[in-house]
């Protein structure tokens, strides 16, 4: 299973920003024991978006920076400091997983003084904490995390977790032994050819000429999918398949427990 992890929203717009972020996970990292997912250090190739959604919907915790981004005038004329718009929906994507799924999120959050507040923001009692300097955030945060020390071992008897956990293993187990097998062959070695997963069965005397066991293994499933971009005049063979990065690591906990 996934380790628990701390949600980093905070601005990439300036070296300042992203040096910020990375400090922040450090903190956390010392003080809680916990891991930290900050989309600047993430390098993935499936893709940004789905990163982030996938960590938003999975962390144990959220932290929130919110620099100023400029002044919008409303049509009353009024003026208005905005936050970044990537912060503000990340709160909100946050807010609406926690809501739909009834989870307890605990969350830190940081608002630049000059910021002013819109959007769900405005619906939510986020109580922020007001900074001048980015070294202001790192001075309040250790204190602050103090209480999520806990967090560490709090997702061990997450309901939602063990019925995941419970549904991938009935998947699993209604699969013929080859589906199993190629399915084993993705998830321990990651991006593979048919002809190379075809290879690791014919080893074990299985599949013998059959480049479609991973093509029927995801038309059963949602467990591996074709790797995105290859060209489509890849030949049959020669395409690449992934495991279902929302899935990876409980895939990879049922084949730990079976080598137990």
């Amino acid at each position: 299973m996934k380790e628990p992890f701390i949600f980093i929203s905070c601005g990439q717009y300036t070296e300042a920003e992203k040096s910020l972020g990375k400090d922040i996970c450090k903190v956390v990292q010392s003080i809680t024991g916990l891991g930290a997912f900050f989309a600047e250090q993430v390098q993935d190739l499936n893709g940004l978006d789905s990163n982030i959604l996938a960590a938003l919907r999975d962390c144990t915790g959220f932290i929130a920076v919110l620099h100023p981004r400029g002044v919008i005038q409303r049509p009353d004329g009024s003026k208005h400091i905005r936050a970044s718009v990537w912060i503000e929906q990340e709160i909100a994507v946050a807010t609406y997983i926690q809501r739909l799924t009834q989870k307890s999120l605990p969350v830190i959050a940081f608002c630049h003084e000059s910021v002013g507040r819109e959007g769900i923001r405005e619906l939510l009692h986020l109580n922020p904490i007001t900074f001048t300097e980015n070294a202001d955030v790192l001075a309040a945060l250790p204190q602050r995390l103090e209480h999520w020390k806990k967090l560490r071992f709090s997702q061990a008897d997450n309901p939602l977790l063990a019925d995941q956990r419970k549904q991938v293993q009935i998947k699993i187990s209604h699969l013929g032994k080859e589906q199993i097998e190629a399915l084993y062959v993705v998830a321990r070695d990651g991006s593979s050819t048919e002809r190379y997963v075809l290879g690791e069965l014919n080893r074990q005397g299985m599949a013998h000429g059959m480049f479609s066991v991973l093509e029927g293994l995801s038309s059963r499933t949602n467990f591996i999918f074709q790797e995105p971009n290859q060209d489509p005049k890849t030949r049959p063979g020669d395409r690449r398949w992934i495991i279902n990065p929302d899935l990876k690591e409980l895939i990879k906990d049922y084949f730990a427990r079976r080598e137990m």
